[in-house]
Parts: structure tokens; sequence; C-alpha cells
């Protein structure tokens, strides 16, 4: 059994009849290595359940955090709350600021710290427990001396039983100042060093996952989970415990479809357990998982041409590799599911069932009419049979013919088995065309069919070129590179279009009426106001927009002013500098016919609100161009008499 030395000496401490010289124990390990854990859930409960079944009463532990306590005082303060919290909620103890150990009493240790007077009834009841402390190491800075002080005076005044928690190694790091060594030489007699209990974390972690599905068919793995987790090598139980979580929160999901195979289901959640364990521990990073992907056929690649010290000596395909050789049988580097998805998880804790499952489904044929893709198929063709291989690459050739697949991940799949299969004669994927120029011709057929997909942005993007836990390393080849580029740019071209048809339609709605519409080309986090847009709206369409009356001015104004407030100069936006200028000037001309009062005031709020945001932009940058010299004047004015400019 795991830790029983740790518990041979805790029962000797606890069950002498007297000490021979008073002293605490020292349970120590390091952070997360399951001290406390194995104090609180396996020693005490089990050694009060050994007394119940004998007859007889033990004193219990009192569990006192130290974590950030500056000072003696506030140690019996939370000794009391501990103790009596029932009490301390309703103030029943009246009076008692702190509490503690007895009458006014003065402890003497290395620091020779004295206590001030404490609440008599308060020490009676905590006679009643062994006083357990954790987190020592975590006692604020210059207070650790003082603290002792009170341990000390709790074992030889009072002749208590006191367990410290603490990981010594910090405590000698954090409190070199205060001198760790010396101060606890004549307090602590024993140490027991905690190993953490990694099948125990395991199983409780499953025992305590609330869907009862999930449970169910976890427990029924709790042996691979066990033994996945000791292999890991990961020893924090804290990081044990958040991958469990991690990985019931991913079974969870595909459970919800029956479709899904308990097979697939099984590989995922050890993936994802395993994946949270090194990110969580710092064994990986986003970086070193870009390199899983496709990390075999890569490395053979190195192995097979020239080879580069750099990437020799790349640390993040090192952790790649390391991750891959540990869990070799799960193969992950063809995972289950996109990486992207464990860290945004982790990040969050926000999964969306629905689109997990059907990305799932569609990926891995799950579901009646549904079969694996063709790609996916030759992906794995070093583990499938010849004939099915075959089959696969007729398959994905005629989807090539037809112009089915319009993602970037998917075509990007096949631009890389083509240069794979090439390399080994096979040009059918092609029709015995050239590669880059065949995908060249199938990216502008799609987007003259208006058929290729956007790119979606993604916020914690893995940088490998395609999709389903699979792709390829565009460093690889300068033809993959070259699709690559070829592909982000037409797609770039589509979402530019995208956005001015966006654009157009918020003009239409404002010039049908909804005049706040415009207030959409300004909003902060919208992609509309940080890319050209405008400049195909026809200046003398928005200029009789915004010259149309006074509301639709101030409107207008705004917008001017607002758009380019807070981009720099070189910044892609103000490529619609020149535009923004001709609306400008062409609503002053059309202004020129409003009644004089009214064109003089709202001819003075407009260039006010103008030159009030430009302040501080290049020349280049500015909508109203201010005369050498003239900058200083009217930022001290801030606008006033504009129109005189």
């Amino acid at each position: 059994m795991t830790n029983e030395h740790a518990t041979a000496v805790i029962d000797a401490y606890l069950e002498a009849d007297s000490l021979p010289v008073p002293h605490a124990i020292l349970v120590g390990g390091p952070w997360g290595s399951g001290k406390t854990y194995f104090l609180e859930e396996i020693y005490e409960p089990g050694r009060q359940k050994l007394a119940r079944e004998k007859g007889f009463y033990r004193t219990p532990f009192l569990f006192v955090s130290l974590f950030g306590a500056t000072s003696a005082a506030e140690v019996e303060n939370r000794m009391h709350r501990a103790a009596s919290p029932g009490e301390v909620a309703i103030g029943k103890i009246a009076g008692t600021a702190v509490t503690g150990v007895g009458e006014a009493f003065k402890v003497k240790d290395a620091v020779n710290t004295t206590l001030d007077w404490i609440a008599k009834k308060a020490s009676r009841r905590h006679v009643d427990y062994i006083l357990i402390f954790d987190d020592l190491e975590r006692v604020e800075e210059g207070a650790l001396g003082e603290i002792m002080g009170l341990v000390n005076s709790f074992i030889t005044t009072h002749k208590r039983r006191v367990i410290l928690v603490g990981d010594e190694a910090k405590l000698l790091q954090i409190h070199a100042e205060t001198n760790w060594k010396e101060q606890n030489e004549k307090i602590v007699g024993r140490r027991v060093l905690i190993e953490p209990d990694v099948e125990n974390v395991i199983r409780t972690s499953v025992s305590m996952v609330e869907d009862e599905a999930t449970k169910a068919f976890m427990t029924e793995r709790l042996d691979a989970l066990v033994h996945l987790a000791r292999r890991s090598d990961v020893a924090n139980l804290r990081n044990l415990s958040w991958a469990i979580v991690n990985g019931a929160r991913f079974v969870r999901a595909l459970l919800s479809d029956p479709d899904i195979s308990k097979d697939h289901v099984a590989r995922t959640m050890l993936v994802v357990v395993a994946t949270t364990l090194w990110y969580r521990s710092g064994k990986l990073d986003k970086a070193a998982l870009n390199r899983l992907p496709n990390l075999s056929m890569t490395l053979m690649a190195r192995s097979m041409g020239r080879r580069d010290d750099r990437d020799v000596e790349d640390p993040e395909t090192t952790a790649a590799k390391l991750f891959s050789e540990t869990f070799a049988e799960l193969a992950v580097d063809s995972p289950p599911l996109e990486y992207h998805l464990i860290v945004d998880f982790e990040g969050s804790g926000i999964l969306t069932d629905t689109d997990f499952v059907a990305w799932t489904k569609s990926q891995f044929g799950f579901g009646q009419g549904r079969s694996e893709p063709s790609w996916r198929r030759l992906w794995h063709s070093y583990e499938r049979p010849m004939a099915e291989t075959d089959a696969a690459v007729e398959e994905l050739r005629d989807e090539l013919t037809r112009g089915d697949h319009t993602k970037r991940g998917p075509i990007l799949h096949a631009a890389g088995l083509a240069i794979k299969l090439r390399k080994a004669g096979d040009t059918r994927l092609t029709g015995n065309q050239e590669i880059v120029s065949f995908f060249k011709s199938y990216i502008d057929g799609l987007v003259e069919q208006g058929k290729l997909g956007r790119k979606k942005i993604d916020p914690l993007p893995l940088e490998y070129d395609g999709s389903g836990g699979l792709g390829f390393n565009s460093k690889e080849t300068p033809e993959f590179a070259e699709i690559v580029n070829y592909l982000a740019e037409r797609q770039a071209e589509v979402l530019q279009i995208d956005r001015k048809e966006r654009a157009d339609v918020i003009v239409r709605e404002a010039e049908a009426g909804d005049l706040e519409a415009l207030h959409k080309l300004n909003m902060m986090n919208d992609e509309l106001s940080r890319n050209p847009v405008l400049v195909d709206i026809a200046v003398e369409r928005m200029a009789t927009l915004i010259a149309k009356d006074v509301p639709s001015l101030n409107i207008g104004a705004r917008l001017l002013a607002y758009r380019y407030h807070d981009a720099r100069h070189g910044d892609p936006l103000l490529t619609e500098m020149s535009w923004a200028r001709q609306v400008y000037e062409a609503v002053l001309r059309k202004m020129a016919d409003w009644p004089e009062h009214h064109r003089f005031m709202a001819t003075e709020n407009l260039q006010g609100l103008i030159r009030h945001y430009q302040r501080g932009h290049h020349p280049d940058d500015q909508i109203i161009p201010v005369a050498a010299g003239a900058e200083e004047t009217d930022a001290a004015g801030d606008g006033k008499d504009a129109s005189s400019a």
C-alpha cells in the first residue's frame, strides 16, 4: 500500500503515551504530491473507522491552513473558526477577537514572540483536537518565526500533538531570511515523505464524476486510466484530478450520441487525459502540440533526407516525440480529436456537445449513411489493406474532379497526400498533372463558383495545415507551402468580398431609414471596423446619405471621426483615407445649399468632431489637413472656431 511508512510514523507519534522529547512531526513532499489529501481523505478517515470498530475514542484532527498567515494571533483566530464554525457565524463567543491555547502565557522560541491574552473557553475546546497546520511554506514572509513560536508553545507548554504539513524545499527557499533550518531544530522531531497515491486519486476522481453514464463508462476503464496516469510520470495530484475532469467532459459529449462507438469514446478519453496531464505539467505546450499531427511522417522524411541541425534540436518536436513514444498505443500523432479543443477546454471549461459530436461523426464516419472520409482512410493507408487504400485513392480523385472539397482542411490534406503519393510514383490524385498547378486551378474553380469555404478565425489555433486532428507541415516541402499560401490568399480575397457586401448592406439599411446602422462600421471588435471595406461605396452615395439632414449628419460625422481614430500610420484601414476625404468634401458641397443658420452650426460640429479625433495623426492620415504650425493652435482651442479654418 502507498505511504505505509508514513502511516506507521504518524501512528507511533499519536499513540505514544508520552514523548521522550516534545516535538511535532513534519509531513512533507512537493506541492501537489497529496500531503493534505493523504491526511484528510485517507489516514484520518481510516484511523477513525478503526477506532469505531474497536469501540474506543480517538481525538480528531483539526485542519488549520496557514496560507497567507501574517501573525500568531491570526493563526489563533483560524483555529477557532475551524473548531467552532457555527459559533463564529452567529457570534456566540462575545468579545473574543482571537482564540487560543490558554490563559496569558509567553511563547519563548527562536524569535522570543509573546502572544496576547487568549480566551479560556476556546482553549478548552481546542484541547479536543490534534492540530494539523497545513500550507506551512505559504506563511507570509517574516511571520514564520512568530508562528513557529506558537507551535512550540503547543508542544512544550501544553503537551499537544502537532502535525505540520509543508514542502521543506520551498520552506528553505521562500523563508531563507527566517532561517527555517534553525527554526525547526527543536520543534520538528520526525519527518515523513508522502508519495503521490496515483491510483487512489484516479479512482476517487472517477467516483466523483456527476454524470452517471460517464461515471459508469470510466469506472469500467479504471485500470486503463490508472496505467496511463502512472506511465505519464505526473506526480501532481491536482493535475491528475483535472485530467479526469477534462476526460469526463469529452466522454459525456460523445456518449450523448449512440452512433459513436465505445472504442472511439475510450480512445478520446485516454488522449484527453494524457494531453491534459502533460499540458498542465508543462511537458507539452501549444507549439509541441502543433508538431504531433503527422509527426511520424515528418520524422521519417527528415531521416530520409538531409538532416538539419535546427530540426534535430527543436525542443517542441522533441517534446512531441517523447509524448508520442510515451503513449504509443494511443497513436497521439493521429488523434481522435483536434488538440486545440483540449487546449481551449483547459482554458475555458466550455465544450459545445453538438459541434464536437457532429465533427466526430463527420470525420470518422459514425452514423447511418456515413463513411469515413476518403482522405482520412488514405492517411491511414499504412495500417489498412492495400485494396482499401486503392479504393480511397480512386474515391478522393473523383471527389477532386467534382470539386467536392471546399474547406481548407480537406483541400490541404488532399494536396499533402498527392505530394506524398507522388514520391511513391502514384500521380492518380491529380490525374497525372503537376501538383501545384492542379490545386491552384482547383482553388480558382471554387472561387469562381462561390464555393470556397471561408477560413474561420480560431481563438487558439494550432499551426499544422489540415484538420481533423491531422495535418502536414507546410515547412516540409516548397510545393505544399506554395499551395498553403495560395489558398490563404484566395480565402482572404473571398473574405474581403464578404466584408464589402456586409458594408453595403449596412449602408442600404441606413438609406432605408435606420441611420443608427452606420454605427456597425465603428464597432471595436468587428472586422468591418478594422478593414478597408468602404472604398467601394460610391462617394456621392455616402455623401448624399450623410448630408440629408442634421440627424444623418451627426451620425455621419461620428462615422468619419471614430472610424480612423485608433488606426496608426501604415494600418491597412487607412487606405480608405482618400475615400474619407472625398466624402467629407462632397458633404460640405451639399451642405452649401442648407439654410445659413443650419449650415454654420452643422459645419462647425462636423469639422470640430473630426479635428478632435484626428489630432496626433500623421498628416497623410487626416481627413481635414492641418496647415503647418496650426496643429498646436487647433489643439489648444479643442476644435473651437473650426469653421474659420
